[in-house]
C-alpha cells in the first residue's frame, strides 16, 4: 500500500478500529461507507437493494473482499482474489458472504442487516458498525484532507457557474444546465445529487422564471476523485445588496464554528446557532469525506448526546433571515481550520 493512497490510509484506520472493539469481520452495504472502508468506487450494486453487503472487511486481512459489478472501481493495490463479481441470486451471495464470516472470530459490525442474512449468521455476536466506522473516519489524513479540499474547490467553482446563471428571466432547467456544464471544468466527475434552487425559502420549479430582486439560494454537490465536495450561497437575481444579511450569517457561522472542537456535543452547534439568530432550515452542519457522512445536525435533538470528533471535516450552513451559504472546516482537538475562503 502507498502512504499518500487516501483509501489505504481509511482502510487501516478501519482494521485499528475494528481490533479495539473486538469485531472479527465488518459487512457493508451503505455504498458511502462501503466506499469509505474498502476504496472501492461507489458504484451502482445491482440485485443489492441496499440491505446486502457487498464489501465485507475481515480483521487483520490486507484488503476488503469486495462484491462488485464494476471490477474496475478498486483501488489497485487490492490483491485479484479480493474482488468478486456479484450475485444476483440472494442465496448465493448470502452463502459467499457466510463463509467468510464463519472464517473469523468475534463480533460482526453490520450498518444493515437484510433477515437471510442474519439466519446465515447463526448464534454470532451482531453490532452496529456505524460507532466503529465514526471512530475510523475522524482522524483524517493529510492526503484526504487534500483531497476533500479538492472536492470542495470543484463545488464552488460548480456553484459560481450557477450563480452566473441567475438572471432575470432564468429558469430553474437554465441553471442547472449551466451547473452541470460548469461540472467537468472543475474537476467533478459526478454530482451529489440536483442542485437545490430555492426562492423565499420554497423549491424553484422547472420552468419556473426568476424575476428580479428574488433572494436566490443555491445548494450543489460534486464527487471529484472519490471524495464529496458541498457548496452553498444566496444571491439576488439581477444583482442586489446583500452585505447587511450576509454580514449577519457571517456573525452565526463565526458563533458555530468556536463550538467546533473535538468533544462537543452536537446539540452546542444547534444552541450557537440559534443565539446568534440563525433559525432552523435545511442542515446546519453535516460530514463530509467519500459522501455526506455523519453528523448530521438539523433543527430537531435527534442525536443522543453525539459528540464531534478530532479531524472531522464538517460543511456548516446556518439559514439567517432569508440568507443561507455553507462553508467547510476540520475539527481538530481545541479548535477548527477553515478548509475553504469564505464565499
Amino acid at each position: 500500500m502507498k502512504r499518500s493512497d487516501p483509501a489505504a490510509e481509511r482502510y487501516a484506520r478501519v482494521q485499528a478500529a475494528m481490533a479495539r472493539h473486538g469485531v472479527g469481520v465488518l459487512c457493508l452495504a451503505t455504498p458511502h461507507l462501503a466506499a469509505f472502508a474498502s476504496g472501492a468506487r461507489r458504484v451502482q450494486v445491482a440485485g443489492s437493494g441496499g440491505v446486502m453487503p457487498w464489501v465485507v472487511v475481515a480483521a487483520g486481512a490486507s484488503s476488503a473482499m469486495v462484491f462488485t459489478t464494476d471490477p474496475d472501481g478498486v483501488p489497485p493495490w487490492m490483491p485479484p482474489d479480493a474482488v468478486a463479481p456479484l450475485s444476483w441470486d440472494r442465496d448465493r451471495q448470502v452463502a459467499r458472504i457466510a463463509a467468510l464470516v464463519g472464517a473469523t472470530r468475534g463480533a460482526v459490525a453490520c450498518d444493515v442487516l437484510a433477515p437471510p442474512l442474519r439466519a446465515a449468521l447463526g448464534g454470532r455476536t451482531l453490532v452496529d458498525a456505524a460507532p466503529l466506522l465514526a471512530e475510523a473516519a475522524a482522524p483524517r489524513a493529510a492526503c484526504e484532507l487534500a483531497a476533500i479540499g479538492r472536492a470542495l474547490a470543484g463545488a464552488r467553482a460548480s456553484l459560481r457557474a450557477a450563480v452566473a446563471a441567475v438572471v432575470p428571466g432564468a429558469t430553474r432547467t437554465e441553471v442547472d444546465a449551466r451547473f452541470a456544464e460548469a461540472m467537468s471544468g472543475s474537476g467533478a466527475g459526478f454530482p451529489l445529487g440536483e442542485p437545490t434552487l430555492r426562492r423565499g425559502g420554497s423549491p424553484v420549479e422547472v420552468e419556473a422564471a426568476l424575476g428580479a430582486g428574488d433572494l436566490v439560494t443555491l445548494e450543489v454537490g460534486v464527487w471529484v476523485e472519490g471524495h464529496a465536495g458541498a457548496a452553498g450561497d444566496t444571491v439576488a437575481c439581477g444583482g442586489g445588496d446583500l452585505a447587511g444579511p450576509r454580514r449577519a450569517w457571517r456573525e452565526a457561522l463565526c458563533a458555530v464554528a468556536k463550538r467546533c472542537r473535538a468533544g462537543t456535543p452536537v446539540r452546542e452547534l444547534r444552541a450557537a446557532a440559534a443565539r446568534a439568530g440563525a433559525r432552523p432550515e435545511g442542515l446546519l452542519a453535516h460530514g463530509l469525506g467519500v459522501g455526506i457522512e455523519p453528523p448530521l445536525v438539523g433543527a430537531e435533538e435527534d442525536d443522543d448526546g453525539e459528540s464531534i470528533r478530532a479531524g472531522t471535516v464538517l460543511v456548516l450552513g446556518p439559514t439567517v433571515g432569508p440568507f443561507r451559504a455553507m462553508r467547510a472546516l476540520v475539527v481538530t482537538e481545541r479548535s477548527y481550520r477553515w478548509l475553504e475562503p469564505s464565499p
